[in-house]
């Protein structure tokens, strides 16, 4: 089975930033490409900008269309089957030298939310577009949602993880504070007093970050208004879904639309 090295994927690499152990590539795909077994040497993930292919690992397959994320870990065994040409996909590789700069674990990769990782990984891209080579920037967006393990002794209770998936399973809801902690079984007051320790930001900026990841796909399709996203996603107006897109990816919703 073929292992892919640092920087290396099926399609052909238009851009290649390198940045002290971080790798962010834009690739495009113009032909049919192997659809052997492959793997990588690093953990990296993929966020599709055009067209697709359906995704297969040893127990299941999905379809990646644009504005979906896959992740890998390292040495993981994949193929890409039935890929679209022309198809594009924004790829953000994780080198050893980055894990160990920060104290960081390989083991961590899958725990990262989705979201976050498609929100970092556009930002990262435009900060590159705009200032080539600025390694310390380019760290500094990643590990905002990716910081160093908690002290040692601290582990992360399990009412941590059952908030993480209610909120990304009803997004879209309205919940109030105390009926998130009833449904995890802690009191609101610890809820409020942890929940940034754990997702790096208040609630309301973690739900925000959630709706402008679910936006991706719709602004790719281009077939819906951006207000008509606005509203689906759960913004106020199309002003406020346009000033969050922005915060959140570093591009105006018509411009990521256009990329």
């Amino acid at each position: 089975m073929e292992q892919l090295g640092s920087g290396t994927f099926l399609g052909k690499n238009k851009v290649n930033y390198h940045l002290s152990g971080i790798i962010l590539s834009e690739t495009v795909y113009h032909a049919a490409v192997s659809e052997e077994w492959h793997h990588h040497a690093n953990p990296h993930c993929s966020l599709a900008l055009e067209g697709g292919n359906l995704e297969h690992r040893r127990f299941s397959r999905q379809e990646v269309l644009p504005g979906k994320l896959v992740r890998y870990a390292s040495g993981e065994e994949h193929r890409n089957l039935q890929t679209l040409h022309p198809s594009r996909n924004l790829n953000l590789e994780i080198e050893p030298a980055f894990l160990t700069a920060y104290g960081l674990s390989a083991s961590t990769w899958d725990s990262l939310p989705e979201h976050d990782l498609q929100l970092a990984i556009l930002k990262l891209y435009k900060e590159c577009t705009l200032v080539p080579g600025h390694d310390t920037l380019a760290h500094s967006i990643l590990l905002q949602h990716w910081g160093p393990p908690l002290k040692a002794g601290k582990g992360t209770p399990a009412w941590v993880a059952r908030l993480r998936q209610l909120l990304h399973d009803q997004w879209d809801v309205p919940l109030s504070l105390d009926t998130l902690a009833a449904e995890i079984g802690v009191h609101p007051v610890t809820l409020s007093k942890y929940f940034p320790v754990y997702f790096k930001g208040t609630m309301v900026e973690y739900l925000r970050k959630i709706k402008v990841g679910r936006s991706l796909a719709l602004v790719r399709n281009k077939k819906q208004s951006l207000t008509a996203i606005a509203l689906q996603c759960g913004f106020f107006d199309q002003s406020h879904f346009i000033r969050n897109f922005k915060q959140y990816t570093g591009y105006l919703p018509g411009a990521f639309r256009k990329l």
